[in-house]
C-alpha cells in the first residue's frame, strides 16, 4: 500500500507539473509571438512592444529559475492597465493599429497563465489573428512569403503544445505542420474564389491614416511638383489592349485647377456629366486596364478623354476629371477607354467658364500687363496662343529639377526674372497669360509618359512622371496644350530620366544606369505586378466573371454559398477516399497491434474503457502495475507516435509491433 501510495503522490505530481509547460513547449510559445509580433513593432505605440518584450523576458527567465506563476491578484491589474494604456494612447479598442497592440498585450498576459494545454493553445490562437492583421496592413508579396513562414511555425507551436510530455524535434514538428498546411490549401482556395466579396478585396480595410501618399495635390504651387521628381514610387501600372499610343500622347489626368489667388491654384466644385460628345472627337479610342496605388484622395487617372469606365461608382465631371465616390486608400484595378484628342464635354455652363478668366487683382501684374499687350498685337486667339508658345521658345527660358525660390509675385518672377523651372511653372505662367488675353485657361495636373516593364508586358508610371499642362477653351472646346513641351520636349518624347541627363542634372533614379540591376527591379516589380492583378485585385467583378463560366451570370450570395458548400463536399469526400486507400492498411496494422497489447495488458490489470485514450490508460495500469510501468511507457509512448504524431518511421513501426507481439505479462 505504501508503494501503491507513492506511485499516487508522483502521478499527481506529474500531473501538476505538466500543464506548466515543458521548455520547449514555452520556446515554440515564445518564438510564436515573436514572429506574430515582429511587423506590428512600428505600428504600435512603443511602449506596447516594450512591455510585451519585457513579459517574454521574465517568462523565459521564471522558467529557466522555476519561479512560480503570478497569481491572480498580479495578473488581473496587469490585464487591466494594458487595456486602459491601448484605451488611453487610440482612444478607441477597434481599428487596426488599436486592435493590434490589444492582441499583442492579450499574447503576453496570457502566456503568464499558462497552466494547461488550453491556455497554452489560446496564445497560439492570439498569435493567429496577428498574422491575419498584418494582411490587413501590407499586402505586398515579401509579406506573403513571411507569412506563411509564421503561420507554419506557429501551425508547429500549436502541434507541440498540444502534446503530453516532451516536444519533438524542429524538423519533425515543421513537416507535420507543412503537411497541415498543405492538406488545407485546396479547401482555402475555394474559400478565396468563391467567399462572397464586398466590393474591393476582402482585406481592403480602410487606411488608418487619412494623408495622401501620391505626388499630386488639389492645389498647385508653381514648382511644388519638382518636390516629387526624386521619387521613384509607383503611382500606377497599365496594361494596353492593343499597341500603346506614343509617348507624346500618355497624359493620365488627375486633378485640375481652376482658382488662383495669385500664388497656388486650386479646385473648384465641378457639376457631373456622363460622356464626353464621342461627335467632336478628334482622335483614336484607346482600352487599357489600370492598377492603382492607393493615395488617399478621390481622384481616379485615365488617360484624355475617358469614354467609359468600370471603376464601381466613379463619375467623370465637366472638368474631364474621372472620381472615386470613396477616397483611393486601397490598391484598386479598373478599365477604361479614352478617346485620344481634343473632345467637348457635356453639360459646359457659363459660369465655369467665367472662372477660368478670372484674374488675380494684387500681383503677378507685370505678368498680366505683358499678357495684355501681346493679345492686342494679333487678331484672334488662336494667333495669340501660338505667340505665346514662341515666347517660350524664343526666350533662354530653362527646364530644371532645382528652381529657385520666388516670391510674392511668383509668375512675374518666373517670367522675366529667373526663367527657371519646372512643368508647374510653365504651367501656371502659361495659363496666367492666356487668361490676360481673355481666354479661358485652367492647368491639368497628372503624369505624363510611362516606362515598359517587357518582363510583364506593362506600363509603369511612377511619381516622377508627374506633371501639368494647360487647357484652354478655343472654338468651342477645351484644348491642350504643354509650355513645357516647347522648352523641354525631350521630357515628353523620352522622360523625365532623359530630360534631366541633357541638363547634366540628375534624377536620383541609379537603376537606368546598371543594366543588371535595372533587370532585377523590373523582375520584381512583374512579380509584384501579378500579385497585385491575381490576388490583392480579386474581387467581386472577378467573381462575377468566374462563376459565368458555369452559366450564371448574376450571382447571389445563395450562389456562391451553394458553391463553397458543393466544392468543400467534394474536396473533402476525396480527400477521404484517398486518406483511406493509402493510409488504411497501415492503420489497421498499428491499430491490431494496440489492441492485442490492451487486451494482454487488461488480463494482469484493469480492462481498457472504450472512451479511454493511450495516456489515460497507461497512468491507471501504472498505478495497478508499477512494475510494468517502464514496459509499458516505452510501448505506449512509440504507438502514440506513430498513431497520432504522425511519425513515419518504419523502422519505429517494426519495432513496436515485433515488442507489441513479444509482450506477455505475468499476473500479478
Amino acid at each position: 500500500m505504501t508503494g501503491q501510495h507513492n506511485t499516487e503522490s508522483q502521478s499527481r505530481e506529474r500531473r501538476r507539473e505538466t500543464p506548466d509547460a515543458s521548455g520547449g513547449q514555452l520556446a515554440w510559445l515564445v518564438v510564436s509571438i515573436v514572429l506574430a509580433g515582429l511587423p506590428h513593432i512600428l505600428h504600435v505605440h512603443p511602449w506596447v512592444p516594450i512591455t510585451v518584450f519585457s513579459i517574454l523576458v521574465w517568462r523565459v527567465v521564471s522558467a529557466l529559475m522555476r519561479w512560480p506563476l503570478p497569481s491572480a491578484w498580479i495578473r488581473v491589474p496587469l490585464t487591466m492597465l494594458g487595456f486602459i494604456g491601448v484605451l488611453f494612447s487610440y482612444r478607441q479598442l477597434s481599428g487596426l493599429s488599436a486592435g493590434s497592440a490589444l492582441l499583442l498585450i492579450m499574447a503576453a498576459m496570457k502566456l503568464l497563465e499558462t497552466r494547461g494545454h488550453r491556455d497554452r493553445a489560446i496564445v497560439v490562437f492570439i498569435c493567429y489573428f496577428l498574422l491575419f492583421s498584418t494582411f490587413l496592413r501590407e499586402q505586398a508579396i515579401w509579406s506573403a512569403v513571411y507569412l506563411v513562414i509564421s503561420m507554419l511555425v506557429t501551425t508547429a507551436a500549436l502541434i507541440q503544445v498540444a502534446r503530453i510530455g516532451a516536444v519533438v524535434a524542429v524538423p519533425q514538428a515543421m513537416a507535420h505542420a507543412m503537411r497541415i498546411v498543405l492538406q488545407s490549401l485546396p479547401i482555402a482556395l475555394v474559400l478565396f474564389l468563391l467567399f462572397p466579396r464586398i466590393p474591393g478585396p476582402f482585406w481592403s480595410l480602410p487606411n488608418v491614416s487619412s494623408r495622401a501618399v501620391a505626388g499630386l495635390a488639389n492645389e498647385l504651387s508653381p514648382g511644388d511638383i519638382s518636390e516629387l521628381a526624386l521619387s521613384d514610387e509607383v503611382a500606377f501600372r497599365v496594361r494596353f489592349d492593343a499597341g500603346p499610343p506614343g509617348a507624346a500622347a500618355l497624359y493620365w489626368r488627375g486633378p485640375v485647377m481652376d482658382t488662383f489667388d495669385g500664388r497656388k491654384w486650386t479646385q473648384r466644385g465641378t457639376r457631373q456629366v456622363t460622356t464626353p460628345d464621342r461627335a467632336s472627337r478628334n482622335g483614336p479610342a484607346i482600352s487599357y486596364e489600370i492598377t492603382l496605388e492607393p493615395h488617399g484622395q478621390h481622384w481616379l487617372l485615365a488617360l484624355e478623354t475617358p469614354l467609359n469606365w468600370d471603376a464601381r461608382g466613379a463619375r467623370l465631371t465637366t472638368a474631364g476629371q474621372l472620381l472615386s465616390k470613396v477616397p483611393v486608400d486601397r490598391r484598386m484595378s479598373y478599365r477604361s477607354t479614352s478617346l485620344l484628342g481634343d473632345s467637348r464635354y457635356q453639360g459646359i455652363d457659363q459660369a465655369e467658364l467665367d472662372r477660368s478668366r478670372i484674374l488675380p487683382t494684387s500681383n503677378n501684374l507685370r505678368s498680366i500687363a505683358f499678357g495684355q499687350q501681346l493679345r492686342s498685337e494679333v487678331t484672334s486667339d488662336a494667333e495669340y496662343l501660338e505667340k505665346l508658345l514662341q515666347y517660350f521658345t524664343g526666350e533662354m527660358f530653362y527646364y530644371t529639377l532645382r528652381p529657385p525660390s520666388l516670391g510674392a509675385d511668383p509668375i512675374d518672377e518666373f517670367l522675366f526674372d529667373t526663367r527657371r523651372g519646372f512643368c508647374g511653372h510653365y504651367a501656371s505662367a502659361f495659363t496666367l497669360l492666356a487668361r490676360a488675353g481673355g481666354i479661358p485657361a485652367r492647368i491639368v495636373t497628372g503624369y505624363q509618359g510611362a516606362e515598359l516593364n517587357p518582363l510583364g508586358n506593362y506600363w509603369i508610371v511612377r511619381q516622377s512622371d508627374a506633371h501639368a499642362w494647360v487647357e484652354v477653351w478655343l472654338d468651342g472646346r477645351w484644348i491642350h496644350f504643354d509650355p513645357t513641351a516647347t522648352v523641354a520636349p525631350d521630357r515628353i518624347e523620352y522622360g523625365f530620366d532623359a530630360a534631366m541627363e541633357s541638363r547634366n542634372e540628375t534624377s536620383g533614379n541609379r537603376l537606368a544606369d546598371n543594366p543588371l540591376l535595372l533587370r532585377l527591379a523590373m523582375s520584381w516589380d512583374a512579380l509584384n505586378a501579378g500579385w497585385n492583378r491575381w490576388v490583392l485585385s480579386f474581387g467581386p467583378e472577378t467573381q462575377t466573371t468566374l462563376m459565368s463560366l458555369i452559366g450564371i451570370y448574376n450571382p447571389t450570395v445563395e450562389h456562391f454559398i451553394i458553391a463553397i458548400a458543393l466544392s468543400v463536399t467534394g474536396l473533402l469526400l476525396l480527400s477521404g477516399f484517398i486518406q483511406r486507400y493509402r493510409e488504411r492498411p497501415r492503420l489497421d496494422n498499428l491499430l491490431a497491434a494496440y489492441e492485442r497489447l490492451c487486451q494482454r495488458t487488461g488480463k494482469v490489470a484493469r480492462s481498457r474503457q472504450p472512451a479511454e485514450g493511450p495516456h489515460e490508460y497507461l497512468a491507471a495500469v501504472c498505478v495497478q502495475r508499477p512494475d510494468l510501468a517502464t514496459e509499458l511507457h516505452t510501448l505506449f509512448n512509440m504507438y502514440v507516435r506513430l498513431r497520432y504524431d504522425g511519425i513515419n518511421d518504419e523502422q519505429l513501426r517494426q519495432k513496436f509491433l515485433s515488442a507489441s507481439r513479444n509482450f506477455r505479462p505475468v499476473a500479478d
